[in-house]
């Protein structure tokens, strides 16, 4: 079992006894529309996209001190381009704006570059979601593009998609020490 440690967080794979947390934050209506879901999820809907998950990357929860608080992972690799996608929320209200989200993605990352062969690691978000942009760019990431209205939203309107990047050397850079989570 895999686990990453940083100075206030441990990455942990998911267990089915997550399920019932990950479906509250999933359904919180502020997650929701910053992680661009479709629709309302069923504990089932959890279910399938958490064992997908374990087939298709790397997902793990954040935990600070013992208490879950949050969802981490890798997905998308692309092999012969050593690419794959970065998802992160942090489903906990009480544990927002603390800075868990840079930390957890330098751990996520640190641990993904060190042991992936990956080159670079890339993420998009909802344009207006500029709190998660300037967490992004803490942790050293660079605003790529902007992909047009490419997410219809409940209000009636497409919203645009930011897609960021980091890679492997950027990363070891500015995050010398992260990249030592071998295993």
């Amino acid at each position: 079992m895999t686990l990453i440690a940083s100075d206030r967080l441990l990455l942990r794979p998911v267990g089915e006894a997550d399920h019932p947390l990950i479906l509250g934050w999933q359904n919180d209506p502020e997650v929701a529309w910053w992680m661009d879901y479709e629709r309302t999820f069923a504990l089932e809907d959890i279910r399938q996209s958490e064992a997908r998950a374990k087939v298709e990357g790397h997902a793990f929860l954040i935990e600070a001190g013992g208490r879950p608080i949050g969802r981490i992972g890798l997905n998308q690799h692309r092999e012969r381009d050593r690419v794959c996608s970065l998802y992160v929320f942090i489903g906990e209200r009480s544990a927002w704006g603390k800075g868990y989200g840079p930390e957890a993605i330098v751990a996520m990352l640190g641990w993904g570059f060190a042991n992936l062969d990956l080159h670079l690691v890339e993420l998009w978000g909802l344009t207006e979601n500029e709190r998660a942009f300037r967490a992004y760019e803490r942790v050293g990431m660079r605003r790529d593009g902007t992909l047009r209205e490419r997410s219809y939203k409940s209000d009636d309107r497409h919203h645009d998609r930011t897609i960021m990047s980091i890679t492997r050397d950027e990363f070891a850079k500015r995050h010398p020490n992260a990249l030592r989570h071998k295993g």
